[in-house]
């Protein structure tokens, strides 16, 4: 199995972890120059965004989801700068000792759910099933929120699956995982042009044609009216058991929007009751700078994405 140059750390029993390249990772969630002052802006963005969204008379919070390397340090099998005190735990501390902004903690409930079953899977960065309904669970009791029974009374599959960590190994390794589903009372509403070219098979480059994706879903048996805008990353993946299809069983309407960068004409267009952000830890690193039109940046990342011909099916889709 080869490992070196790949950005991907072996512990034991076979668990992967993605500590960087370049070592970009320890640098960062160690208690550093570079962290300290990266977690500094952070605070002073979500501060600024804080300000926006009260003025507006927007519910919001922040969360950010921990690294696995957060929730099992004892399997990484060596030492590695700041298990004790992660990235996200202190910009939240940053945060409550500035602006007050409500961040949600994601780390102490995931910590505890790990005790009954594994909250991430092995050759992934990202979370089992019981790590979403555990996050889900988080934001919808941070909202005054229900948690949609069904979502927790899925059907489940034991599948095999090659992972991103498991992907960049040489040979690559697979995992036997459980897939789940639940019953779904929302139904997709609108989507924008690259979900729209993602899902029609014609893209050229299909792979990571994620960020910039956008997609509405509307719930009218959800047992909470309200409407959402949910700025994240592939943790909210649309079409899966992830986090924006749980929560759209309990909102009325909720917006999913594949960025970092949160876009402020369209919150304002939309006037939601609750913006969520959510952020992996890993992706702290780099601050946005909130200026962004998402729909104008998906239509140009679909151009890019397919043949001259369909580029010209959808300029005039998109007039």
């Amino acid at each position: 199995m080869k490992t070196s140059g790949n950005g991907v750390a072996v512990g034991h029993d076979g668990w992967l972890y993605w500590v960087g390249r370049a070592r970009e990772v320890e640098a960062f969630y160690g208690e550093t120059a570079t962290s300290r002052r990266i977690l500094k802006r952070w605070t002073r963005l979500i501060g600024r965004r804080a300000r926006r969204l009260d003025g507006l008379g927007i519910r919001h919070v922040h969360t950010v989801v921990p690294d696995k390397l957060a929730i099992y340090p004892d399997l990484l099998g060596r030492p590695f700068p700041g298990l004790d005190d992660p990235p996200g735990i202190r910009l939240a501390r940053l945060v409550a000792g500035n602006s007050g902004a409500p961040m949600v903690d994601l780390q102490t409930p995931l910590l505890a759910a790990r005790v009954e079953e594994p909250v991430y899977l092995r050759t992934d960065t990202h979370w089992t099933y019981r790590g979403y309904l555990t996050a889900y669970r988080a934001l919808c009791e941070a909202l005054d929120a229900p948690a949609a029974a069904h979502v927790f009374a899925g059907t489940s599959v034991t599948e095999r699956f090659t992972f991103d960590l498991g992907e960049k190994l040489v040979p690559p390794v697979d995992e036997a995982y459980v897939a789940y589903d639940f019953p779904r009372r929302a139904v997709r509403t609108d989507a924008n042009a690259l979900v729209a070219v993602r899902e029609s098979g014609r893209a050229v480059r299909a792979r990571g044609l994620f960020v910039g994706s956008r997609v509405v879903l509307g719930n009218k048996e959800a047992p909470d009216p309200r409407r959402v805008v949910l700025f994240g990353d592939s943790y909210i993946y649309s079409p899966g058991a992830r986090l924006t299809a749980m929560l759209a069983e309990t909102f009325g309407e909720v917006h999913a929007i594949w960025s970092a960068n949160i876009d402020w004409a369209y919150v304002e267009d939309v006037r939601p009751d609750i913006v969520i952000f959510e952020i992996a830890e890993r992706f702290l690193r780099q601050v946005p700078n909130d200026r962004i039109r998402i729909d104008r940046f998906a239509a140009a990342r679909a151009r890019r994405a397919v043949s001259p011909t369909l580029r010209e099916r959808i300029r005039r889709w998109l007039r």
